[in-house]
């Protein structure tokens, strides 16, 4: 059966996995990457991609939507000024009747939907307590996704990087500043190619309602992370300041995105994805990014 790949948000992990597909060839697959850039959707277009340009998925034609086997939704939250909103809660329930062929849905979501943990372990059990705009958004689109009575799964994707996407330029730069929380905060992180094997695993072995988590198995501080990385790549030493400090110099924004303390559980992603991750930790990622 002719399989038919929608990508709603193809940006940077969007395109990841659609590439990836491509590489592979699968003669039964048809990629379409959705995306509201005319100019990113030439981009796209240069490298095999199918694409659709419009400023809402319900614009989409209802024959690509009726064609549409498999889904992975990708689509960032909707900025209006200051606050933040989640399109899916509006959108998702006009797109379910147009979905007839639909055999699995991935939505991207993210481990800010824990909220603080105060350094705890959190599973996929762990109750959802945000305190962020971000996060309480981000929870509101998974569950339109899971109560869509589409089969619907949800991957809450840790700090993602991979090259084209990374610390880097502003290490280089010089004057990066991080905040030494005490007690440490720790955060965890994933490659881009992880969760590009994560989807491509899960597209084929699903399991409707499920929920992930998509992180690399070595939570870490942020202030030493920062530090070590600008170690492996040869950039300034960053700026550690006490959180007092920190308090006086970053942003609200800033703060409230390092502010969280947890670590996050991968164990449920090795026992019915990835047995292995690629990149167990960001120092093989960057040493990967680095080709050494």
């Amino acid at each position: 059966m002719k399989k038919q790949l929608l990508i709603l948000g193809c940006g940077y992990v969007g395109e990841k996995i659609a590439r990836a597909l491509l590489l592979k060839k699968p003669a039964n697959t048809h990629v379409i990457g959705f995306t509201r850039s005319h100019e990113h959707a030439k981009a796209l277009q240069a490298v095999g991609i199918s694409t659709i340009v419009a400023e809402t998925p319900l614009a989409i034609s209802p024959d690509v939507l009726s064609s549409t086997t498999h889904l992975i939704d990708s689509i960032p939250l909707t900025r209006h000024g200051m606050s933040m909103t989640a399109s899916q809660v509006d959108v998702v329930p006009q797109l379910v009747p147009q979905l007839s062929s639909l055999q699995w849905v991935g939505y991207l979501s993210t481990t800010g939907v824990y909220g603080d943990a105060q350094g705890a372990w959190v599973n996929e059990n762990t109750p959802c307590q945000p305190h962020s705009e971000r996060g309480k958004e981000r929870l509101l689109a998974e569950q339109a996704w899971l109560t869509s009575g589409l089969p619907a799964e949800v991957f809450r994707l840790a700090g993602i990087y991979g090259p084209e996407r990374n610390i880097f330029p502003r290490l280089m730069a010089g004057n990066y500043k991080a905040v030494a929380w005490q007690p440490e905060h720790d955060a965890s992180r994933i490659h881009v190619d992880d969760i590009v094997r994560a989807l491509e695993t899960a597209m084929y072995q699903p399991r409707a309602g499920r929920i992930l988590n998509v992180a690399d198995d070595l939570p870490f501080s942020h202030h030493h992370y920062v530090q070590e990385v600008a170690a492996m790549i040869g950039a300034p030493e960053p700026i550690i300041l006490t959180p007092e400090e920190g308090k006086e110099q970053l942003t609200a924004t800033a703060l409230s995105f390092f502010s969280d303390n947890k670590r996050i559980s991968n164990q449920r992603l090795h026992d019915e994805l990835l047995e292995t991750l690629r990149y167990p930790s960001f120092r093989q990622g960057i040493s990967s990014i680095l080709g050494v």
